[in-house]
Order: C-alpha cells, then sequence, then structure tokens
C-alpha cells in the first residue's frame, strides 16, 4: 500500500489493480503482447489521471503488496489496511472501466457523506466501484463474496442491508467481446477511445472497424464536459 498524497480528508480512494504487466498477461485483450501491454498501461494511467482530479488522498494496492490467498481476502485486506491508516471511508475503483470519471469518485464521495454504502454497479452483476464505511465493514464477511462473478453486487446489496448509493452503471473492459460496448461509454472524438481502437485491432483492420463503428447504429454523441474538482 502506498500513499501518494497527503490530506486531511477522512475520504480516501483504493486502487486495486495489478501492474500493467501483470494484467496484460492475465487479460490478452489486443492483437499483440506488445499492444497488450501498453493497452493496459494507457488504462492504468488513466485511471490515475482520474483520480488526480478529485484532490483525494489514494492508495495503490497491486500484486506487491496485496495480501491473502483469495481475490476476496486480498481485497479486504487492502481495505481495511486503509483503515487502519486513521481513514473513514474507503472508495475502492480498479483499472478495467475505462469510462469512469471524476464525476462518479464525486458522487461516491458525496454518498458516503450520509450513508454506509455506496455501489457502482457494472453491466454483469459485479461493480466497477464499492464506496464503505468503517464502521460498518467486515472484513470477514467481506471476503466471502463471491467475487468476480454476476452475483457480486446483489451479496454486495444484501451485506448493506439494501442501504446503499447506487451509482450510474458502467461497462468494464476484461476480454475482446468487451470493447465494442465499452466505447459507447466515450464521445465520438475522444483522443482516449482512438488510442484503445488503435491498440485493439490489426491496422489492416482498423478503417473496416472505424467506418462500422462511426456508424448511426454505434455512435452515440456525449456532450458531458466533466465534473468540478473537489476543493
Amino acid at each position: 500500500m502506498n500513499l501518494d498524497c497527503k490530506h486531511s480528508s477522512s475520504t480516501a480512494i483504493l486502487l486495486f489493480a495489478q501492474s500493467n504487466k501483470v494484467e496484460s498477461a492475465l487479460k490478452p485483450i489486443a492483437y499483440q503482447k506488445k499492444q497488450n501491454d501498453l493497452l493496459w498501461q494507457k488504462l492504468n494511467n488513466k485511471v490515475l489521471q482520474t483520480i488526480s482530479k478529485t484532490a483525494l488522498p489514494y492508495f495503490i494496492s497491486d500484486e506487491k503488496t496485496q495480501e491473502g490467498l483469495s481475490f476476496g481476502e486480498k481485497l479486504s485486506h487492502a481495505i481495511q489496511s486503509v483503515f487502519d491508516k486513521g481513514f473513514e471511508k474507503v472508495i475502492v475503483i480498479g483499472n478495467d472501466s475505462p469510462g469512469l470519471t471524476a464525476t462518479h469518485l464525486q458522487n461516491a464521495f458525496l454518498g458516503l457523506k450520509n450513508n454506509k454504502w455506496v455501489f457502482g454497479p457494472d453491466c454483469k452483476g459485479g461493480t466497477y466501484l464499492i464506496g464503505v464505511s468503517k464502521s460498518v465493514f467486515n472484513a470477514a464477511l467481506f471476503a466471502k463474496i463471491n467475487w468476480r462473478t454476476s452475483q457480486v453486487l446483489r451479496q454486495l446489496k444484501d451485506l448493506s442491508l439494501g442501504q446503499a448509493i447506487l451509482l450510474s452503471p458502467l461497462r468494464d473492459l476484461n476480454a475482446k467481446p468487451d470493447f465494442k460496448n465499452v466505447l459507447k461509454d466515450f464521445s465520438f472524438c475522444s483522443v482516449f477511445k482512438n488510442s484503445l481502437v488503435s491498440l485493439l485491432f490489426c491496422q489492416r483492420f482498423l478503417n473496416r472497424f472505424l467506418k462500422k463503428f462511426y456508424s448511426y447504429k454505434f455512435v452515440g454523441l456525449n456532450f458531458n464536459k466533466g465534473p468540478p474538482v473537489l476543493e
């Protein structure tokens, strides 16, 4: 666990994700290893840039610092480690939801002011964000959730006794079939989206894909100019 900035806030963000090298090995999405390594580097950099816009203190938990045998044990330990440093609330995110913005983090921060839980649901029954207060966090129960399944959100709701705030849903990027849907979360002229496209397709198929994607069937314009920065 590494504290990357000092702050007086009682809320911290926890980026729970593997390093570029490990993510690339576990999730070969791009057509070549070099491109896949660069893809996960871009995704990790993007989420860090998004976090920095909130001005909240944050921690990074990767394979070098995670402890436990299962995913649930590692995640629970990482969250508890942040609480042990004196924080009262933790917002947990990963690096596989490219559509995550500072607005989502800001809404989670505001939601935790008057609530014990905040969930950001993905489109597969899981979550891209979990906000939890120290007063209700039970590491043992949290670790027993069937993580990485379509039951995660339902079980988290049960754990929160149905008293959680829900954010708007986002898509995640864990496999090639997820790619087309993930791109819909970005504006037509998004530089980041175009960068992803260039990494995931061989050049000879790129023009064909773009022509199809930029048809009226697939493109939805997004004029959201972004959230204000937290003070």
